[in-house]
């Protein structure tokens, strides 16, 4: 069954919400429609022409891309008006097209995140640090007997799971809290009691159920909670709480369990990237002392120049980002910081990957066909 451009938009941004992107950023929907219907996923890491007359070619409706296929406002759709191109070409062939950018960056999906778990880094914290969830305990009160089902639909939009900033927060879910008690209301004229009668004061055995949700995931927990209710006006409390909820930011840095050569890092690193996305990495650039033995490595997918400060700030031996100009390599080199530059293709496309894997997970997504691009790849030739 097709899902619309609305239920994918909205899957995508339960982990990366749009209100996360840069003010300068254009995330979202950018052509088409949220009620347009959807049997085939393009993904790619950019809004060519190219990845247009792919998704042309394999009956797609929907593009979903990391970079907004628009930063500035077009002031003509003029067929010769490069910028304007592919947009006609998509609202031709009805495709909508929705970015997710630096909201898509800052989440659990980052590349950086997965290349940091690829060299196995310890004691990871992000390179830069945007942002703290704020945190919302939800109460409700429930009749004993549609307790579990008002849990498990909580459950689902990620109440009670791994909200925390807490060592081992991700280790747990389905974290609740209940206590027994007696619920009363009367039904006045005009309602349609599930229990009692109108005019009568009810009172109910009840259990009150509590436990916390991002504020960011509150609007669908709200929504699930009166779906699954029994009530025709179900009873909650929400309480803003001054607890910290997880960080969110740019990039990672940490440590590997000992030394390496950076030499033999980086071809081992290589070497796993080649292995995992197909990638040829023949156009990938490494400066400083190869003998020299690393142990804190920052890492910043995209373009990587404006945080060579804070990498060295932090004391990283090795700056692996996917670009970064020619002046900065020199002042990582100056701080005693090796680089490593991957191409801003090849340090985004795990990304793609990555949001792949969490669209083909969603049940509701079953029906859906998802497609990499075949037009996502290095631009540069090989040597």
């Amino acid at each position: 069954m097709a899902v619309s451009v609305g239920q994918v938009e909205q899957l995508i941004e339960k982990i990366a919400p749009r209100s996360w992107a840069e003010d300068w950023d254009n995330p979202g929907l950018l052509v088409g429609s949220s009620a347009q219907r959807v049997n085939k996923i393009l993904l790619t890491l950019d809004g060519t022409m190219e990845a247009v007359e792919e998704a042309v070619s394999e009956k797609a409706e929907l593009i979903v891309s990391h970079h907004p296929l628009l930063f500035k406002p077009l002031k003509n759709l003029r067929m010769d008006n490069q910028a304007a191109l592919a947009p006609l070409s998509l609202f031709r062939n009805g495709i909508s097209f929705y970015a997710a950018h630096t909201n898509l960056d800052q989440s659990y999906l980052s590349s950086s995140l997965k290349f940091a778990k690829m060299l196995g880094l310890q004691k990871t914290e992000f390179l830069e640090t945007t942002s703290a969830e704020k945190l919302i305990k939800i109460v409700t009160f429930v009749p004993e007997e549609h307790v579990e089902t008002i849990r498990k639909a909580l459950t689902a939009e990620g109440v009670g799971s791994g909200i925390t900033d807490g060592e081992h927060s991700d280790a747990y879910s389905e974290c609740f809290f209940q206590t027994n008690g007696e619920g009363m209301f009367r039904a006045l004229d005009g309602a349609e009691p599930t229990i009692g009668k109108v005019g009568e004061l009810t009172r109910v055995p009840e259990i009150r159920l509590e436990s916390i949700v991002e504020e960011r995931s509150l609007g669908r927990a709200i929504k699930a909670l009166h779906k699954a209710h029994p009530y025709e006006e179900p009873a909650y409390d929400l309480i803003p709480l001054r607890n910290t909820g997880k960080p969110r930011g740019y990039g990672v840095i940490g440590t590997l369990l000992k030394p390496v050569r950076l030499a033999d890092l980086w071809e081992g690193f290589l070497k796993q990237l080649t292995e995992k996305y197909g990638h040829d990495c023949s156009s990938v650039r490494l400066a400083g002392d190869p003998d020299r033995k690393i142990k804190k490595i920052a890492i910043l997918n995209g373009s990587g120049s404006s945080f060579v400060a804070k990498a060295a700030f932090k004391g990283a031996d090795l700056y692996i980002t996917g670009e970064i100009g020619y002046h900065n390599v020199l002042d990582c080199l100056e701080s005693g910081m090796a680089v490593g530059e991957l191409g801003h293709f090849l340090s985004e496309i795990p990304m793609i990957h990555a949001l792949y894997d969490y669209i083909r997970a969603d049940r509701t997504m079953d029906d859906v066909e998802l497609v990499i691009s075949a037009a996502s790849k290095i631009p540069w030739l090989k040597r």
